[in-house]
Parts: structure tokens; sequence; C-alpha cells
């Protein structure tokens, strides 16, 4: 009995009208795909922009002018006039709020860069040329984490004085090693990859190798500690404000606002209320975002 011989079946053909494959895509697209599938993150993104909205606003108008004494009551209470109440000093806490709002993403923002510009040069440095730069960097990276970082951030200001700039100098000063950390480890990943010895024997420069193609390959987790920067430095400066030594007066930012409140706390709550809860929650979103952006940047998370 003859046997029936069947063909192989022929290759699959692609067409214009189906998909064959499955979609490439990007690394950003992939990570925007799953951050916005993040809830949390998404609010966060909202509360952020509202906040970025405020804060341009502030630039142009304000209820009031909120350095100007007197515009309403000693400790009046929240009403329709002063929605948020006034202070010790008769001036509107809702037009204080606002450019406080200023400051803390000044603040944040500014650091955040600073502590990018230091720790990635500096991670950079060390975990591409090794040997005896990686050791001295890594021993004062060591050195730094051996000193407390209320203190240092506090004999800086002291040493640099007020100022804005200066915060933001001072409270970098105690963030940049977690930064630099995370970038030395990931330039001792890829140094070793395939692409960065295929460019090493093309016969590109040291620079060129580092900033055309390991710190690329690095942005996504650097991007993501930047993020976790910001909230670090918003809650420095307001504590350093809640002090006396952040922002000097009349300038208002939200750790001096409950700083003033404090004497008038057990009669009136909204001074010291408004800012804390304006703080919590804006630390809250950030945090929030950074860690959607982890997610999203994480390669284990990809389905």
């Amino acid at each position: 009995m003859a046997t029936a011989i069947t063909a192989p079946p022929l290759p699959q053909q692609e067409y214009a009208g189906g998909t064959v494959a499955r979609e490439q895509v990007s690394l950003w697209v992939d990570a925007w795909r799953r951050l916005r599938r993040n809830k949390l993150a998404l609010i966060a993104v909202f509360y952020l922009g509202l906040l970025v909205v405020m804060a341009i606003v502030a630039l142009f108008w304000t209820p009031y002018n909120p350095n100007k004494l007197g515009v309403c009551d000693t400790y009046a209470t929240p009403s329709g006039a002063h929605p948020f109440g006034c202070d010790e000093s008769g001036r509107d806490s809702l037009s204080r709020l606002m450019v406080g709002t200023q400051v803390s993403l000044i603040v944040g923002l500014g650091t955040a860069f600073m502590v990018l510009v230091v720790g990635v040069t500096v991670g950079l440095v060390a975990g591409f040329f090794r040997g005896a730069v990686d050791s001295v960097i890594s021993l004062i990276i060591n050195i730094f984490y051996g000193i407390p970082t209320l203190l240092v951030a506090l004999v800086l200001y002291t040493l640099l004085g007020p100022g804005l700039l200066n915060i933001m100098i001072a409270i970098s000063a105690t963030v940049w090693m977690d930064m630099a950390r995370l970038v030395r480890g990931q330039t001792l990943s890829l140094r070793e990859r395939e692409f960065v010895e295929a460019a090493r024997a093309s016969g590109a420069r040291s620079g060129k190798i580092i900033f055309g193609h390991i710190f690329p390959n690095a942005l996504g987790p650097i991007i993501v500690q930047a993020t976790f920067v910001i909230p670090i430095a918003i809650l420095t400066s307001a504590f350093l404000s809640f002090l006396g030594l952040g922002v000097p007066p009349p300038q208002a930012d939200w750790g001096g606002m409950a700083s003033e409140g404090v004497a008038a706390i057990r009669f009136v709550t909204h001074i010291v209320m408004f800012p804390s809860i304006a703080l919590s929650i804006t630390l809250l979103a950030f945090n929030f975002f950074g860690d959607g952006l982890r997610d999203a940047f994480d390669p284990r998370q990809k389905r």
C-alpha cells in the first residue's frame, strides 16, 4: 500500500494586511505603556501638573500680595474672601501657599539637577576607569555616608549664607552619593557588554564610549533616582525653614509658614495645617511617581 507523502509546510509569509510577528517597541514607549497602567502614578502626575500650573500662575497673579501685612484680621479663620485664612501678621495664607509652591519646586528640581551633574559624572568616571580612580571615589563616597546628612546641610548653609541657591548646594552635598553609586554600578555592568566592546575595538575614545553608549543605556535608572531626590530636597528645605534657617523672610515657603503657626497652634490650626497638607501630598505624589517610573523601567515588570 502506497504511503501518501505530504509536502512540508511553506514558510510563513508576511502580508501587509496582517501581523505575523510581535510588535517591536522602544524602551521608552514600552515604559510609557506600563506607566499608564499604574493608577497611583497617573494621579501623582496629574497633581504635580496642577502644582506646576499653580506655581506659574503665582508668577503673575495671587489673590492678595503675599507679603502685604494687614490684608485681613490676625489669625483670621478660613472664609470666602480668604479660603485658607490669614497668619499672625494678617497676610493671606492662600497667596503665600501659592508662592511657596514656587520655592518648593525650584529647590526640588534645582537640587535634582545638581545631583545629576555631580552624581552621574562621578559614577561614570568611577565605573568606567575602575582601579585607583574607583577606589578613591568610593572612599570619598563612604566618608560622606559616615557624616550625618543634616549636619552637613547645616554647616554648608551656615558657611554659604541664606538664599535658594545655597540651600540647593547644601542639600545636594548630602544626597549626591546615592546617584553616584547607582551610576557606578550601571557603568560597571554596561562596560562589559558587547556593544561597548565593539565600540572600543573600533577605536572609539573613552568620552565617546561613556556618553555615547553607556550613559544613554543607564538613563532609565538615573531618571528614576532623580525623582526620589526631589522630595528629599523639598522636605529638607522645609525642615530648614521650620528651624528658621531656610528661605529668608519675607519670602513665603511651606516650612516657614508651618513654623510661624506653631506658636498659635492651640487655638488656630489652619496656619500649620494647610502648608503641612500641601507638603505631605507633594512628597507622596513624587514618591508615587518615582515608584511608577521604577516599575516602568524595570525589565522584570515587562509582560
